[in-house]
């Protein structure tokens, strides 16, 4: 088949040391086809051992997602497709960078540098290097679109989307690694113009950083300097992003305006969870005179869409997502309030929610200027 490349369909794959188990470790064609046809989740790996890249497909819910691998077993790059009207639009990609040098395996992202994508369908590109030992670079640019298509492939027609999804050579071990991914990241920031829109704004640090700065407030410690504070009596406000302006007048896609918020929250959330265990929703329909309560309608007076909650060291941090695409209004940020006000327990210090959650581009400028 045109493009296609040598690959093998392992029934279950380890993902860790990049072999198929089982007595008979790999499907036939015949039964892997159907299996695509059908709809059904399918795992492709390269026809090489160890094999250099491992190609997950959701057929039901139209994503595929590729990973690259060193000689070494090393993951160095990491690609989604999604299927959005009818061909696959690239939507995310995270590089991966060794400045100890290559460990061989997985190790865990904190010891890591990292160069991320988010691609979306309107234009705007989410580009952001994260590290543990220098300040994040996090920008959105509006870039060309045209190789973030794709047609769906056929099965066994993998080569394209193979290609297209291949890590750039780039210096990814070792101390040379630190200076080869920023050099990436500047280089592909350089490829579109700014995308900020009016009185628009992004919270110039990687969510780590966010985990990091939310984390030394509940301890009454310095916060990185990037990551900006609004106090508002017994709550602290973390802004993390605002549209600033409506898709009638920006050009912008308010699916995609969504979808970007969404995205910055679930990346958000998951390092929360990492930290804090699993995320409670808030109710924003209580009522009464309990703190909860108090705190719910306090949020709706900011037209909050969306809360949840968790408990760190003995602090409510609250990831808020308010505001309406199309009105141009989202925000999304993180308050940080007395643990009552969420759990409602008793024995937790309280103190009243104020009465004005809501923020805006002024409120950041002492950071921004």
């Amino acid at each position: 088949m045109s493009g296609s490349r040598p690959a093998r369909y392992p029934e279950r794959f380890e993902i860790h040391r990049l072999e198929a188990l089982g007595e008979n470790p790999y499907l036939t064609d015949d039964d892997a086809r159907r299996r695509y046809d059908d709809g059904k989740g399918l795992s492709v790996v390269a026809a090489s051992t160890p094999p250099t890249w491992f190609l997950d497909v959701s057929v039901s819910r139209h994503r595929f997602s590729v990973t690259f691998y060193a000689p070494t077993k090393t993951p160095m790059r990491r690609i989604g497709w999604e299927e959005t009207g009818g061909r696959l639009l690239r939507r995310n990609a995270v590089d991966l960078f060794y400045p100890e040098g290559d460990p061989g395996r997985r190790v865990p992202f904190s010891r890591l540098l990292r160069v991320e994508h988010r691609w979306y369908a309107d234009g705007v590109v989410h580009i952001e290097r994260s590290s543990p030992i220098d300040e994040d670079l996090v920008t959105e640019i509006s870039a060309p679109q045209e190789l973030r298509w794709l047609d769906v492939p056929a099965f066994g027609d993998w080569g394209p989307l193979i290609s297209a999804s291949a890590p750039p050579e780039l210096t990814r071990f070792d101390l040379d690694a630190i200076d080869g991914a920023e050099a990436y990241a500047r280089a592909e920031i350089a490829t579109g113009d700014p995308a900020s829109e009016q009185d628009g704004w992004i919270l110039p640090a990687s969510d780590a950083t966010v985990l990091d700065a939310v984390t030394a407030l509940t301890r009454f410690e310095p916060v990185p300097s990037a990551v900006p504070v609004i106090e508002r009596e017994a709550a602290r406000i973390v802004p993390v992003m605002l549209q600033g302006t409506a898709p009638g007048a920006s050009g912008r896609d308010a699916a995609e305006e969504r979808r970007r918020v969404d995205d910055r929250a679930a990346g958000l959330a998951g390092a929360f969870e990492y930290a804090a265990g699993r995320p409670i929703d808030l109710p924003l329909d209580g009522r009464g005179d309990g703190p909860v309560a108090a705190y719910a309608a306090a949020l709706r007076a900011a037209d909050v869409r969306d809360a949840r909650w968790w408990v760190l060291n003995e602090t409510g941090l609250v990831l808020v997502h308010s505001g309406d695409p199309e009105a141009g209004d989202m925000a999304l940020a993180v308050h940080l309030v007395p643990a009552r006000w969420v759990s409602g327990r008793s024995e937790t210090t309280s103190g009243r929610a104020p009465a004005d959650l809501q923020w805006s581009r002024a409120d950041i400028e002492p950071w921004t200027a």
